[in-house]
């Protein structure tokens, strides 16, 4: 245990110096991590270390998962729900067979570890993306977009992993079976994610302090992934929907000091596990492995990347056509280089049986698919949203203090109320302190005044009145007040004007 501990410790020394360099310098800290894990494995400096894949996908998936989708917007999800549910139901279908047929043409791979290897690499890695999103401005229907399709893609493409292993290892493919092995999974996932999601909601809510909520959270994180590992259905999905649930649910009911506690204890966690997998990824590459392979691996990243495209331009092409969705050009090209694969694509690869025919070579050529990826697309992503006009100007610093400073300020205000309503404060202290935050929100209401602010406050508000409009028309329709089909009707249309604003946003 000794040993362990030590070893453990080394590993996070190392991890947390090179996150800290790689942030000071601007690059994603995943990219560092792995190509100094490698370095150290190559100098002997580190040893190469066997990664158990039970306790990456069984101990540090669902922290990983779950902290993802607990800083997640629940209603930019929905609103965004049709391109986020095509890109991670059949986008992942068409991407898997779409690598899987190139690369049983290019790789002399029999279809069926070509499928496997298209499951596998139909896993994208967020860290790297979501990096680049809060360096640059982007829409942010683009953001939700591809951060809706990576919290649901993990699941859809971790059951495809293991049906495709099935297929391999028995030889035989059945697809009735094998289509309601996905759909039981997926939809089984989803359904007992919002069970757990709800007993989760009702617990947080009768926590007595910060440290009991974020002790129930714990349990109600891994109490979703075990049992619906045991019930066969996807604990990855039941654990995505079980963070957006809570996430919802705790900004909504618990105070802001409970909220801030469980985000931050959620990222932390979040952060360090991320620090460890990537450097303890780096240090199972084999550097003779990759140069043995590398006409592979090249070829493997040109199916990649063409299964990716039939995908990304596919499902947006159908929904253009359907007049149910209108995603920019512009947006669709990130989607494809955004394509980058991580730790849980090796994660996923290392968990195959030993006696897997033809494993050796899928895990040689998912790790150089990996490497590759998190070098040449991750490094200069920024960059390429730049290129490609997505990046949005950024933001001016007077304006966000301005908006800062009036919703604390109004926020403040709220507060002195309710206590003066309580009788825990005096009408002369309510008073003198609601005066000073008023001084602060006329300061900050001159300077939202100017030109730029009342652009920026235009489009706020043109959002806001929209998705207002939308709910309401829905609402009304469940309440049976209208028809389903003319909400419907006024829903897309609202939807198409929100996309409109996106679009305008982004820079078409």
């Amino acid at each position: 245990m000794r040993e362990r501990l030590e070893s453990l410790l080394l590993v996070l020394a190392v991890g947390s110096t090179v996150a800290i360099g790689a942030k000071r310098v601007g690059i994603p800290y995943n990219v560092a991590l792995v190509l100094v894990g490698l370095l150290l494995v190559v100098v002997d400096v580190l040893p190469n270390t066997p990664m158990d894949p039970e306790v990456i996908l069984i101990a540090f998936l669902p922290v990983l998962v779950f902290e993802g989708a607990l800083f997640a917007d629940a209603d930019s999800l929905r609103a965004a729900s049709r391109p986020i549910l095509a890109l991670a139901v059949p986008g992942v279908l068409i991407s898997l067979l779409g690598t899987a047929a190139v690369a049983t043409l290019v790789l002399d791979l029999p279809f069926a570890a070509a499928l496997l290897l298209g499951a596998v690499l139909s896993i994208t890695d967020t860290v790297s993306v979501l990096l680049a999103f809060r360096s640059v401005h982007v829409p942010h229907r683009l953001a939700a977009i591809m951060e809706g399709e990576s919290l649901f893609n993990d699941g859809t493409a971790l059951v495809l992993v293991v049906l495709a292993s099935r297929v391999l290892a028995s030889g035989t493919f059945d697809a009735v079976e094998t289509f309601r092995g996905l759909s039981m999974a997926v939809a089984g996932g989803a359904v007992l994610g919002g069970a757990f999601g709800a007993v989760g909601t009702a617990l947080l809510r009768r926590t007595p302090d910060h440290l009991t909520a974020i002790l129930a959270s714990i349990v109600i994180v891994f109490a979703t992934a075990l049992v619906t590992e045991r019930l066969h259905a996807s604990p990855v999905i039941a654990v995505v929907v079980v963070g957006v649930v809570i996430g919802k649910a705790a900004r909504r009911h618990l105070e802001p000091s409970r909220v801030l506690a469980l985000e931050g204890f959620w990222e932390t966690g979040g952060f360090g596990l991320n620090v460890l997998l990537f450097l303890l990824v780096g240090m199972q590459i084999h550097a003779e492995m990759l140069v043995r392979e590398a006409a592979s691996i090249g070829l493997a990243l040109i199916a990649l990347h063409a299964g990716r495209a039939v995908a990304v331009y596919g499902c947006f092409g159908v929904l253009r056509a359907m007049r149910l969705e209108a995603v920019p050009l512009r947006w669709q090209h990130v989607m494809l280089v955004g394509n980058i694969k991580g730790a849980l694509s090796m994660a996923a690869v290392l968990s195959l049986p030993h006696d897997m025919p033809y494993r050796d070579r899928l895990v040689t050529i998912v790790f150089g698919v990996t490497f590759v990826t998190l070098m040449v697309q991750a490094l200069p992503f920024a960059r390429l949203l730049k290129f490609l006009g997505v990046a949005t100007p950024s933001a001016d610093p007077t304006l966000d203090a301005a908006k800062a400073t009036l919703i604390a300020a109004r926020r403040g205000q709220s507060e002195l109320d309710d206590l003066l309503a309580s009788g825990l404060l005096s009408r002369k202290e309510h008073a003198e302190r609601r005066a000073a935050f008023q001084r602060r929100v006329i300061a900050a209401e001159a300077a939202l005044q100017s030109p730029r602010g009342e652009e920026v406050r235009d489009h706020l508000t043109d959002v806001a009145l929209l998705t207002a409009q939308k709910a309401a028309v829905l609402d009304a329709a469940r309440r049976g007040l209208i028809d389903t089909e003319t909400a419907d009707a006024h829903a897309n249309e609202i939807d198409r004007e929100m996309v409109k604003l996106s679009a305008h946003e982004g820079g078409g």
